[in-house]
């Protein structure tokens, strides 16, 4: 009997070692393979200054799944299927994918702007329209994907957070257009794709905490004096690293589940906590910021306020441009003629500055939901000695925020169509965000006195495109989810700008509210 049980024992352990040596052979046995992303902002990567910084969820994934598998993000913020087939990050996709990899597909927040006809695809279209979202997703994805032997998946849009807790309209993405996260569905079965029901698992969570939890995972662009949230500044499309970890999670926890092969690498899954993972920004500075009451303002001597427009300067102005004598200028001169910027008269102050900013601007406010096109043509009246030609310069901008006329440090965010004085050549078009100045790439010939250019700033959304027309030529740079919310999250800022030694002749301005922006 003793023997027959130390058998019994024996063929036991040799058992469970051949059960143990198997699993860790079926561990073995995962292949190394990449998982490509593509999407819009609620994928991609950001780099902000919010207090609670924006994070799209496919930065978190990784961090669920092992580490035979590389992550390769290439979403990029405010693109549709349609628009990301033109970036760079479109060949990066390309590049990137091989056989035996997996491509994660997750548009639909942008191809519902119908005011955007660069982003805008129809969710009510078949696969085989040229024009509907269904066919750019498998055309310019799917099918790249299977043709190189890679495995796709589709994901449906994560809902935007609603505060009364309605997710049956856009807010869930159905639209007049159609339903975004319905056509994505459809497909997947259409082609016998595995999609991830991100809209139905966000919505299911949304409705289930209610908003006053789920707005926690947003992000929030603005702090108070204690760096509490300022709640009035929610961002209820973006993610914050909470959610962007709850998100990654609700993925990988459906993608485990699922029959696509991609669920065997999921061995880390997390879920996240509030009180662990909801982290603020610990490099976030606030910074007092008070809306100018337009409608109860004047100015007066070098600055007026022009009917709906208004004459300011502010910034790091050497002094303080109050005083006449520093030559800040920002008015009307005749009826729709507007004379901007800062006379060489002695002293040149003001800059477009590598850290800081500080200019003569008058300009109009407008709620930030308003789509609009500003233009005017200008004429150089004057220009400083070339000792000052670094960090002049004029043009129309559109900015997150304004100030009474005043001598401060102001950093914030801008987009610029106009000409940046520097030394030997003009830069055409540029833009400060994140406090980083960024010049394009196109120069023209340093202006001078006498100079003519024209120039238009057009926004509709997410995206802003700027134009300078100058020697013959036309310069374009668009922006694409470009932050105006950092600051000032209600209103915009567009108008007419000019600095240090430069001051500009601004005619033909012509301001046009064009209508509402559609939901983020």
């Amino acid at each position: 009997m003793k023997k027959f049980i130390k058998k019994i024992g024996m063929a036991l352990v040799c058992a469970a070692s051949v059960w143990a040596g198997s699993a860790f052979a079926k561990s073995v046995e995962l292949k190394e393979a990449k998982l490509v992303l593509v999407g819009d902002s609620t994928v991609c990567a950001f780099k902000d200054a919010y207090l609670y910084p924006r994070y799209g969820y496919g930065t978190q994934i990784g961090n669920n799944l092992s580490e035979k598998i590389t992550v390769v993000n290439c979403a990029r913020s405010g693109r549709s299927s349609k628009s990301f087939i033109k970036e760079t990050n479109y060949q990066q996709m390309k590049d990137n994918l091989s056989k035996g990899d997996y491509l994660m597909i997750a548009f639909g927040h942008n191809d519902q702007k119908r005011e955007d006809t660069a982003r805008f695809t129809d969710a009510n279209g078949k696969t085989e329209d040229a024009d509907s979202f269904k066919h750019y997703l498998y055309e310019y994805y799917v099918k790249y994907a299977l043709d190189v032997g890679a495995t796709p998946i589709l994901c449906t849009p994560i809902v935007r957070a609603n505060a009364e807790n309605d997710y049956s309209g856009v807010y869930g993405h159905v639209t007049e257009n159609g339903d975004y996260s319905k056509a994505v569905v459809e497909l997947g079965k259409e082609k016998k794709v595995q999609v991830i029901d991100l809209t139905s698992l966000t919505k299911k969570l949304y409705k289930k905490i209610g908003f006053e939890n789920a707005k926690f995972f947003h992000a929030i662009p603005v702090g108070n004096a204690d760096l509490s949230a300022d709640w009035a500044s929610l961002d209820t499309t973006h993610l914050n690293i909470f959610g962007a970890k709850e998100v990654a999670y609700l993925f990988c926890k459906a993608l485990k589940s699922s029959k696509c092969p991609l669920g065997k690498y999921v061995t880390n899954l997390y879920e996240p906590k509030r009180e662990v993972d909801l982290v603020k920004n610990e490099n976030y500075k606030y910074v007092e910021y008070k809306v100018l009451d337009f409608e109860n303002i004047a100015g007066s001597g070098s600055f007026e306020t022009i009917g709906d427009w208004y004459g300011t300067a502010f910034g790091s102005c050497g002094e303080s441009p109050k005083i006449v004598a520093n030559g800040f200028v920002a008015k009307e001169t005749s009826e729709g003629v507007f004379t901007v910027g800062q006379t060489a008269a002695g002293v040149s102050s003001g800059e477009i500055g590598a850290a800081s900013d500080g200019f003569s601007f008058v300009c109009r406010q407008l709620p930030s939901s308003k789509n609009f096109t500003l233009s005017a043509k200008a004429k150089v009246l004057t220009v400083a000695d070339k000792k000052y030609g670094k960090s002049a310069g004029f043009g129309l901008m559109l900015r997150d925020d304004c100030y009474a006329p005043s001598q401060s440090t102001v950093d914030s965010n801008f987009v610029a169509a106009g000409l940046y004085a520097d030394y030997s050549s003009s830069v055409v078009n540029f833009s400060r965000e994140g406090k980083s100045l960024n010049l394009s790439s196109d120069t023209a010939p340093l202006y001078k006195a006498g100079d003519t250019a024209e120039f238009k700033i057009e926004r509709v959304g997410q995206v802003v495109k700027v134009t300078t027309s100058v020697g013959g030529k036309n310069y374009t740079q668009t922006f694409t989810d470009f932050d105006f919310v950092a600051k000032d999250n209600a209103f915009i800022y567009a108008g007419l700008f000019g600095t240090r030694g430069t001051t500009v002749e601004f005619t033909d301005v012509v301001i046009d509210v064009t209508g509402e922006s559609q939901v983020n």
